[in-house]
C-alpha cells in the first residue's frame, strides 16, 4: 500500500499541487470488483481545499488515472454501517456510504482501512472546514481518538502529524542537515551538548526575529505616516479638482451664453439683410423722382420740352403704380401711403391734362371756323397740317390717359365730336 501511495502522489497529485493524506482500496457495492482507490487529499496552496478523489487503475494495469473528485465541503454524511452491540463492542464490516450529491456505496478491502479513512476524513474536517458532517454508525472511540484534548495541545499536534504523515526530505533539506551534522561531529556521542547548541541557536534566531519584527513595526509606522500624508495630498488634489470642475462649468455656461448670443446676432443680421433687400426693392420700384412729381404737378403742357417731361413723368408714375408687389408688401403702412400718394398724383395730372386738352381742342375748333370763313369764297379747304402737328405732341399723353382714366378720355372724345 505504501508503494501505491507514493506512486499516486508522484504521478497524479503532485502535478496538481495536491498532497495525498489517506487512501483506501475499495469497490462499489453490488458491482464487479475492480482495482479502485478513494484518496483524501489537500491542496498545497492557500486557502487549503480538501477533496475526496476516486482513482482507478487502467485496463492494462500499468498506470493509475484520476476518475472523479468530490469536495469534502459537499460531504453531508458518512455511514460506517458498523452495528453497535455494546458500549465497547462493535461489529465491524468493510462497507460504508458517502453522502455527496447522492449516496455512494463502497466496500473497503478491510475494516481497518475503512476506519483509517473515515478517521482521516473526521480529522481533515476538524482541522480545515469545521463543517457539520453526520458520522453514522461510527465507533465513538474512533472519533474520540481524533478529537484534540483541551488540556494538551500536543495531542492536536499529534493529530496534525498523523494527518500530514511523513514526507521525504528534498535534496536541499538533506544538504542542510549534512552541513549541520558535519559542524557538530560530537552530536552522535553527546546528544545533550548538541541539543544545547541547537537551543542557543534557536534563542538567537528568536531574538533576531523579535528585532526584525520591531524594525518592521517602525517601518510599518513610517509607512502608515506616509499613507496618511498621501491621503492628505489626495484630499487636496480632490479639492483642487472640484474647484477646477466648478471653473470649467462656469466657463461652459459662459460659452453657451456666447454661442446663443452669436446665434441671435447672426439671426438679427440675416433679418436686417432681408429687410434691407425688401426696402431697396420698394424704394427702387415705388419711389417717384422729385423731377417727375414736379413735372406732373406743374409741367408746361404747351411747350415741346414740357410735354416730353410730362410724358416721361406719366410713364414713370404708371410703372410705380403697376409694380408687382411681393407677398406682405400691401400690408405695410408706408406702402399704402405711397400707393395713395401715387394715386392722388395720377388723378391730379389726369384732371390737369384733360382740362388742358379740352382747351386745346376748343381753341383749334375756333381757329378752324375762322379759317373756313376766310376760304369759303375761294371754295378751298384750309390746311390742317399745323393743327395735326400741334395735337400729335399729345399722342402719348392721350394714350396714357386712355389707360389710366378712361372716363376723362371719353369726355375728351365727346368734346371733339361736339366741335365737328
Amino acid at each position: 500500500m505504501t508503494a501505491i501511495k507514493h506512486a499516486l502522489q508522484r504521478d497524479i497529485f503532485t502535478p496538481n499541487d495536491e498532497r495525498l493524506v489517506s487512501i483506501v482500496n475499495v469497490c462499489q457495492a453490488g458491482k464487479k470488483k475492480s482495482n479502485c482507490f478513494l484518496c483524501a487529499t489537500v491542496t498545497t496552496e492557500r486557502p487549503v481545499q480538501v477533496n475526496v478523489v476516486k482513482v482507478e487503475k487502467s485496463d492494462k494495469g500499468d498506470f493509475f488515472k484520476r476518475q472523479t473528485a468530490w469536495a469534502l465541503w459537499d460531504l453531508a454524511a458518512v455511514d460506517a454501517k458498523d452495528a453497535v452491540k455494546a458500549k465497547d463492542a462493535v461489529k465491524e464490516n468493510p462497507e460504508f456510504d458517502l453522502h455527496f450529491d447522492k449516496v455512494y456505496k463502497w466496500v473497503a478491502s478491510s475494516p481497518v482501512e475503512k476506519n483509517t479513512f473515515i478517521s482521516c476524513i473526521w480529522k481533515l474536517n476538524q482541522r480545515y472546514l469545521r463543517k457539520k458532517i453526520d458520522f453514522i454508525n461510527v465507533s465513538s472511540q474512533l472519533l474520540e481518538e481524533s478529537v484534540p484534548s483541551g488540556e494538551n495541545q500536543s495531542v492536536a499536534g499529534g493529530d496534525e502529524e498523523a494527518v500530514d504523515e511523513h514526507q521525504e526530505l528534498n535534496a536541499r533539506e538533506e544538504q542542510d542537515i549534512e552541513k549541520m551534522m558535519q559542524g557538530c561531529e560530537y552530536a552522535i556521542s553527546n546528544a545533550e551538548a548538541f541539543a544545547e547548541k541547537l537551543s542557543r541557536e534557536l534563542q538567537a534566531l528568536d531574538g533576531a526575529n523579535i528585532q526584525s519584527l520591531m524594525a518592521s513595526e517602525k517601518q510599518v509606522n513610517n509607512l502608515m505616516k506616509l499613507l496618511d500624508e498621501a491621503l492628505k495630498e489626495v484630499d487636496q488634489v480632490e479639492v483642487k479638482l472640484s474647484s477646477y470642475e466648478e471653473m470649467l462649468q462656469s466657463v461652459k455656461e459662459q460659452m453657451d451664453q456666447i454661442s446663443e448670443s452669436n446665434h441671435l446676432i447672426h439671426l438679427s443680421n440675416t433679418n436686417n439683410v432681408k429687410l434691407l433687400s425688401e426696402i431697396e426693392f420698394l424704394v427702387n420700384h415705388m419711389d417717384l423722382a422729385e423731377g417727375h412729381i414736379k413735372a406732373l404737378q406743374e409741367g408746361d403742357l404747351t411747350s415741346s420740352e414740357g410735354i416730353k417731361a410730362c410724358t416721361n413723368a406719366a410713364d414713370a408714375l404708371l410703372q410705380c403704380m403697376n409694380v408687382a408687389l411681393r407677398p406682405g408688401h400691401d400690408m405695410l403702412h408706408a406702402v399704402k401711403q405711397q400707393q395713395q400718394r401715387l394715386s392722388d398724383l395720377r388723378e391730379q395730372f389726369a384732371q390737369r391734362l384733360a382740362s388742358h386738352l379740352s382747351s386745346v381742342f376748343a381753341q383749334q375748333g375756333h381757329d378752324q371756323s375762322s379759317t373756313l370763313a376766310q376760304h369759303s369764297v375761294e371754295l378751298t379747304l384750309p390746311d390742317h397740317h399745323p393743327f395735326h402737328r400741334d395735337l400729335l405732341r399729345y399722342a402719348k399723353l392721350m394714350e396714357w390717359l386712355k389707360n389710366t382714366d378712361y372716363e376723362k378720355y371719353e369726355e375728351l372724345t365727346k368734346v371733339c365730336e361736339a366741335l365737328k
